[in-house]
């Protein structure tokens, strides 16, 4: 060990940078923390100096060690120490040749000066650094194995783990290794400078961590003491350095076992150690001495438990608290807390004084109150990996947590780490430094806000340095409170005088005052302290500017309860500024009557007068009946309304509108409570007079003068009667107001004789129900007695006599009233001239019949005749035994309801035992049968069969001369559920469908079924068939769901002979295809069907518009927009509706002739002939069967290939001034009308399929080609005259096989669905098709074929009599084709061409297009005049020419786009032309 001390040449030397620039440095760190406000905890990295890491790295070598202080210091494994700012910028590098061989630096502290500082190596060397001279101040060498056993030193290879200066000194310092030995060192400089070093502790064990005592912002007599702290792995220990080494505390651990040390094998294995150096703390000035100190703490860790050990000095002292001798003070340490962390604890330091943070094993770092014992998690890990260093494992080979002492330091508030290749740092903010913060950045709001919410506990973050609330009112949160409202209270005043300065420039904006505003309130409302805000506040808003903006503001707190009350000054203020602005007087409005006005607080006149001027009638009452009087706003209130003359829609209410308000009062005061907010007034005493105050005032007793009497309820039934009415019940039925009773005085002798009811006594004390009734009572009674003086409109008198009688009626059940008053409420309900007022005052009457009936029940029939109280005329009717007329009662009265109530009195009567009324019912149901059908005939035929004297027999004869009535009551009757049926259009064809099986009657050849063959049914057959009849008369869509119905119950109650003759007559054409297809007839069901089509396909023709753009030129040849327009613009949607309609019913139409085929196949497949052993009958039968079927089938198919064909044609023959939208409507019929025979094609197909042995597709169409179809231009019946058929063209074999292939895919398919139509190939049908026709493309008997195709037999020019096309496919291919031709055909005659099919999109059709047969082109290497001759043109006629034998063709016609026309027939509709389409 070297005790002198040695220069060290510095590997670099920097001129050091002034004192001041790093105080600026550090100041400026402290000043602008990069966390927000919000934020207490937050990494940050310091990107200056971790930019220079790297390099550093590289040229002294990695980082091990990192301390902190005004400067950065950081050691490498090289042995040297890196001294920067926290610029990065280097101010100096210490290392010598000699400090190489120190090994690594494992440990770094600064001296309290920061220009000092002490660096520990792994090899055991100590070594005190001068690092702004670059000089060693001493090096402490280890002790190797051959020094004495007294020499001082760590063992050499211990890594130094801990160093530190003691209290503020540069000489005094410590240095622990791993194996649990630490030095006191102590630099003595005299005439020489030497160095002391004494052992503190040496047990043998694991060092975690020594820490010495620095010296804090306070003198402490501790600060002499020299105290260092030991934590071992089994103890912690405490000794004193100065004046001698002495141990002061010492405290052992136990493991959960008790006695036992923790086994050190164990993980995790940690400790950490750190002083709070003795601190002068401000506090709030509680004593004559502002300030008070805090004596050193140390906390320590051992694992997971963190203990805390308070500093206590024990003073020999006098009385007057002076020392006594030059004794050092004895210190003592007790235990001031200690808890247990979620697992070990790897490192803790002190913050402050009262807050410790420290990391545990997993790296999330916490914070501990001390003042309020409370533990929070600041940050659950840091932004990389702190390393650690595991000193510990390998210098005493202990498996233990490692060490983060020398990768973590605490300087000013602040965390530093090494995180991989960086360094960070974390500031924890104290609430009051968030709040001072804010304020310091000029963001006072927020600040306010922050501390509204410090002080209320609902800041929704983590606050440090605040006790935690647990529930309202603890000790926490009062604590808080008193802890933040001083500051909350000044930071408003600060706010509000910076803010709102008048020589602010620029001034504040509208949204900051309204922001500042807002907090202040909020703050205020939360330290429960209105003073400040109706003081400070409030007179700092009070200026121009911002009075309104502050006034806004603090509306919604008086809105919502917050605010109830507020001083004068405040109320006049509101009252001035939103008076005085149109779109505020609402506001005001609800402002005033939200706030809570006490007597004596504000100005009485000031705020009525308001309220009258701004009609503010809500407040206005409001404030009257806060201050005792209910009966003042009532008269007010009425003079305005009736100074306005308004009548109320409830639809549309004005809530403020003074009708809307006194009828709102008037309901809440009767009725006990205050208004507007509706709670009960208390005491009930008071409530009770309130009551009986209003109710006086409205309802007084009756006079001679009941108009002036009666002013103030006239004045209300004049603002809304109804509305009164409605009150009026909604009070009478509170509980509240059966405790109402009024003393009434008779007013006049008159009032006293007049009142009829037993009710009324002479002790004047009634209930509010009887003042209210005898108060409508009297007024009702004058107003109908003297009209001329206008008291009342007759629907008030209406309304007011039924209400009061249904009062009294409901109320007091068992009083009866005198004859007298009977006949005088009698004549007022039976004589007034009100129509809208009958049903009430029915109401009324009839309670007032039964409560008090009449002597004579005859005497009143004809008065209420009279008067439309059919109700009450009903029960007359009854109890007089005039059942009939009773019964009368009810198809008389104008409500639909009352007199669907008929059919139950009907029951009712029926049901009755009495044989009078039985009687009286079936002479009313005859002779009234008519109007009980057009009321409900399903009721009407519910009723007839539940009165077993009634039957439907008499109810139809009955109908007879009401057919339509009787179909409507038959069908209630027969089709109960008719709207299960779709009713469709009449124009609409059936949609047959196929029936099923078990239904099917099968009489071949047989035109009617036999009537024995009807099944019973529950009503007779002739009813049945009768209400059929009517049926087709006056619902036709129904019929078909009619008869399919009991068709599918097994149930046919009609005869099919009578459901044919019926549907002729009248035309029903589903219902008659049903009957045929069910009769056999299917020949007649098809031809029906057809004649639809064909009627349909008229329809169509006549919906095309025929206008040509020809038509639309104006007389002097120009064409106007307009008409331009219409001829370019296409088919109209009106249009194209109106066809798609007739074409949606042709289809319709096809789809039923193709249901009507598939229904024969069904049917006629199945039957077999009676001898059923004879071959020969069933062959026959079944020859038979396959003609009628093949029939169907091809009538079918002319029908449909007609029409399509005659619409191409006329499409083809459209002139080029054809109006574009007749030609869009002609292509929408040919696509859709070639949809129709794709239809029947595939339906053929498939009934055509190999399973079936009836129907031979080869036979139809062959039979289709010779005969043809019909001439389109006299289309007839081609069953009835046969001969009118044609011959098949080209063009019509063309759109039926076109048709054909559009149902198939591919071309392959195509083959196969020729080969089976025709048995061989499609070319040779073909062929076979034009041979048979003798028309078309055929060679002449006089044509000599040229010698080179002498074998082939080719289509001829008819002008010269030579080839047109040039078959050069192969022989061989060929002949076998040829070979199967000639078993049918003539070879001679037989020609084959290819086809090509392909769509033309302008058209929208597929078309055939023929084309050579040779695999080359036979014009290629000629000349183009060559080409140009040897044109072939062909036409649809079947005629076929060279263009050089058409005499008057020239090219330019063609290329021209002229239609050619035909030598033979003067056709111009051209199919093909060589190079060009037709």
């Amino acid at each position: 060990m070297e005790s002198d001390t040695e220069p060290s040449t510095p590997v670099s030397t920097l001129e050091a940078t002034p004192e001041t620039e790093y105080e600026n440095r550090i100041a400026n760190l402290e000043a602008a923390p990069t966390q927000s406000t919000t934020e207490y905890f937050s990494w940050q990295q310091l990107a200056d100096i971790s930019e220079r890491l790297t390099g550093l790295g590289e040229q002294y070598g990695a980082l091990t060690t990192v301390c902190t202080g005004d400067y950065v210091a950081l050691g490498t494994e090289r042995g040297s120490v890196v001294v920067t700012d926290y610029l990065g910028r280097v101010k100096m590098a210490l290392g010598s040749a000699a400090s190489a061989a120190y090994g690594a630096v494992s440990a770094l502290a600064f001296s309290a000066d920061h220009m000092v500082l002490v660096a520990g190596y792994a090899q055991g060397f100590v070594v005190v650094w001068d690092w702004a001279k670059g000089t060693t101040a001493a090096v402490s060498r280890p002790r190797q194995a051959s020094d004495s056993p007294d020499a001082a030193g760590h063992p050499a290879g211990t890594a130094i783990t801990c160093v530190g200066f003691i209290g503020a000194s540069r000489h005094r310092y410590i240095s622990g290794s791993g194996g649990g030995l630490v030095l006191y060192h102590h630099i003595v400089r005299r005439l020489l400078t030497t160095m002391s070093t004494q052992p503190l502790a040496s047990d043998g064990g694991v060092l975690f961590e020594a820490a010495a005592l620095a010296r804090g912002t306070h003198a402490c007599v501790t600060d002499d003491l020299g105290l260092v702290a030991i934590l071992t792995d089994s103890s912690i220990t405490i000794v004193k350095t100065r004046h001698g080494v002495e141990q002061q505390y010492r405290a052992g651990f136990q493991t959960a076992e008790g006695t036992r040390r923790r086994t050190v094998a164990r993980r995790p294995y940690a400790g950490s150690v750190a002083w709070q150096s003795a601190q002068r703390i401000e506090r709030p000035a509680t004593t004559p001495a502002e300030s008070d100190a805090m004596l050193p703490k140390l906390a320590y860790s051992w694992g997971a438990h963190i203990h805390i050990l308070a500093v206590h000095l024990d003073y020999n002292v006098s009385g007057n608290g002076t020392a006594l001798g030059s004794a050092a003070p004895r210190v003592q340490f007790e235990r001031e807390t200690e808890w247990t962390a979620i697992e070990d604890v790897v490192f803790c330091r002190w913050i402050d004084p009262t807050t410790l943070l420290y990391m545990t094993q997993s790296q999330r770092v916490f914070v501990f109150e001390t003042q309020f014992a409370q533990e929070t998690e600041i940050s659950t890990a840091p932004p990389a990996r702190i390393v650690g260093r595991a000193w510990v494992t390998l210098t005493t080979g202990t498996e233990a947590e490692p060490s983060y002492a020398a990768a973590m330091c605490v300087h000013r508030r602040r965390l530093f780490a090494h995180c991989g290749s960086a360094l960070y740092v974390g500031r924890l903010l104290m609430w009051a430094e968030r709040l001072e913060l804010l304020a310091t950045q000029g963001q006072l709001v927020d600040a306010i806000a922050l501390a509204t919410g410090f002080y209320q506990a609902r800041t929704g973050q983590i606050v440090v340095g605040l006790p935690r609330v647990q529930r309202a009112g603890d000790a926490g949160q009062l604590r808080r409170q008193a802890l933040v409202g001083g500051r909350l209270a000044d930071l408003m005043r600060r706010a509000l005088q910076s803010t709102l300065a008048v020589d602010r420039t620029p001034r504040a904006t509208d949204a900051e005052v309204r922001a500042l505003a807002t907090v202040c309130v909020q703050a205020c409302l939360a330290l429960s302290d209105m003073q400040i805000l109706f003081t400070d506040v409030f007179e700092s808003f009070a200026s121009e500017p911002y009075r309104l903006a502050f006034l806004e503001t603090v509306e919604p707190f008086i809105l919502s309860g917050a605010i109830t009350r507020v001083p004068a000054q405040m109320l006049n203020a509101l009252i001035d500024v939103f008076g005085s602005m149109l779109s505020h007087v609402q506001r005001l409005g609800a402002v005033l009557y939200a706030l809570d006005l006490q007597h004596g607080e504000f100005d009485i006149d000031r705020v009525l007068g308001c309220c009258r001027k701004l009609r503010l009638w809500r407040t206005f009452a409001r404030v009257w009946l806060d201050l005792g009087d209910p009966i003042a706003p009532v008269a007010s209130i009425i003079a305005a309304a009736a100074q306005e003359n308004e009548l109320l829609d409830r639809e549309q209410l004005d809530d403020e509108a003074p009708g809307a308000v006194i009828l709102d009062y008037l309901d809440m005061v009767m009725r006990g409570r205050s208004y507007p907010d509706g709670q009960l007034l208390k005491p009930q005493a008071r409530a009770e007079a309130y009551s009986a105050r209003v109710a006086q005032l409205v309802f007084p007793p009756a006079t001679d003068d009941a108009k002036s009497t009666f002013h103030t309820l006239r004045a209300l039934l004049a603002i809304d009667t109804e509305r009164l009415l409605e009150t009026l019940g909604h009070i009478l039925n509170d509980p509240f107001t059966s405790y109402i009773n009024l003393i009434v005085k008779p007013s006049s002798p008159q009032t006293s004789r007049d009142s009829g009811r037993a009710l009324r006594r002479a002790s004047q004390v009634k209930s509010l129900v009887q003042v209210v009734v005898d108060a409508l009572h009297a007024l009702t009674m004058a107003a109908h007695s003297h009209p001329e003086q206008n008291i009342l409109a007759p629907r008030q008198i209406g309304l007011l006599t039924s209400f009061a009688l249904i009062l009294y009626a409901t109320r007091f059940p068992l009083v009866y009233l005198t004859d007298a008053t009977v006949s005088e409420w009698s004549d007022v309900l039976l004589t007034l001239n009100d129509t809208s007022t009958r049903v009430e005052r029915e109401n009324a009457f009839e309670l007032l019949f039964k409560l008090n009936p009449p002597p004579v029940y005859a005497d009143y029939i004809d008065r209420v005749r009279c008067a439309g109280f059919f109700r009450v005329l009903e029960h007359i009717y009854y109890t007089l035994g005039q059942f009939e007329d009773a019964l009368r009662t009810f198809l008389d009265h104008p409500d639909f309801a009352q007199r669907r109530a008929v059919f139950a009195a009907i029951q009712d009567l029926g049901a009755a035992s009495r044989p009078h009324a039985t009687e009286s019912v079936c002479r009313f149901v005859v002779s009234n049968a008519a109007e009980l059908v057009e009321v409900d005939a399903d009721a009407f035929v519910e009723t007839i069969e539940a009165v077993e004297a009634l039957d439907h027999s008499s109810v139809v004869d009955a109908l007879n001369e009401h057919p339509q009535l009787q179909f409507s009551y038959m069908r209630a009757l027969l089709d109960p559920a008719p709207e299960q049926h779709t009713p469709s259009d009449e124009r609409l064809p059936p949609n047959i469908g196929l029936p099923d099986e078990q239904h099917i009657v099968v009489y071949p050849f047989q035109s009617l079924v036999p009537d024995n063959a009807q099944s019973a049914n529950k009503f007779p057959q002739a009813l049945h068939e009768r209400y059929l009849e009517l049926m087709c008369q006056y619902s036709p869509g129904a019929v078909l769901p009619y008869l399919k119905q009991h068709a599918d119950q097994g149930v046919e109650p009609l005869r099919l002979a009578s459901v044919q003759t019926v549907c002729v007559r009248y035309g029903v054409t589903d219902g008659l295809v049903w009957a045929l297809v069910r009769l056999g007839d299917f020949s007649a069901a098809l031809l029906t069907l057809l004649k639809e089509v064909d009627s349909e396909t008229s329809r169509v023709r006549a919906a095309v518009p025929e206008t040509s753009n020809a038509e639309l030129t104006l007389p002097d040849g120009v064409v106007s927009d307009e008409q331009e327009i219409q001829g370019h613009a296409g088919l109209t949607d009106a249009g194209r509706e109106r066809l798609e309609d007739h074409l949606r019913v042709a289809e319709r139409c096809i789809g039923g002739c193709v249901d009507v085929c598939k229904a024969a196949l069904t049917r006629l497949g199945k039957d077999t002939p009676n001898d059923a052993s004879s071959d020969e009958a069933q062959s026959k039968y079944r020859s038979l069967v396959s003609t009628q079927l093949c029939d169907l089938w091809l009538t079918l198919l002319r029908t449909a290939l007609s029409h399509l064909h005659a619409t191409n044609r006329t499409l083809d023959a459209l002139p080029d001034v054809t109006l574009s939208a007749t030609r869009e409507a002609w292509q929408l019929v040919s696509s859709r009308q070639r949809w129709m025979l794709q239809t029947v094609l595939d339906a053929l197909i498939f009934a055509a399929s190999p399973a079936s042995s009836f129907i031979s597709l080869r036979h139809i169409i062959q039979q289709l080609i010779v005969t043809g179809t019909p001439n389109d231009k006299a289309h007839v019946d081609i069953v009835k005259q046969p001969g009118a058929a044609r011959s098949l063209d080209i063009a019509e074999i063309q759109h039926l096989l076109a048709v054909a292939v559009s149902a198939y895919k591919t071309e392959a398919q195509l083959m196969a669905l020729t080969n089976v139509l025709v048995d061989y190939d499609l070319f040779t049908t073909f062929a076979q098709l034009v041979r048979s026709q003798k028309q078309g493309w055929r060679v002449p008997t006089d044509a000599q074929p040229s010698p080179a195709l002498s074998t082939r037999h080719d289509l001829c020019c008819l002008e010269c009599r030579t080839p047109l096309f040039a078959d050069q496919r192969q022989e061989h291919v060929m002949a076998k084709l040829r070979g199967q031709i000639a078993q049918y055909y003539e070879t001679s005659a037989l020609r084959v061409l290819d086809l090509h099919i392909f769509e033309d999109r302008s058209a929208q059709w597929k078309w055939m297009k023929l084309r050579t047969a040779s695999t080359f082109d036979p014009y290629l290497g000629s000349s183009t005049r060559q080409k140009a001759a040897d044109q072939v043109v062909l036409f649809k006629c079947g005629h076929g020419f060279h263009q050089h034998c058409m005499p008057g063709l020239a090219h330019k016609d063609l290329a021209s786009g002229c239609a050619p026309e035909c030598v033979q027939c003067a056709d111009r509709s051209t199919v093909f032309r060589t190079g060009a389409t037709g």
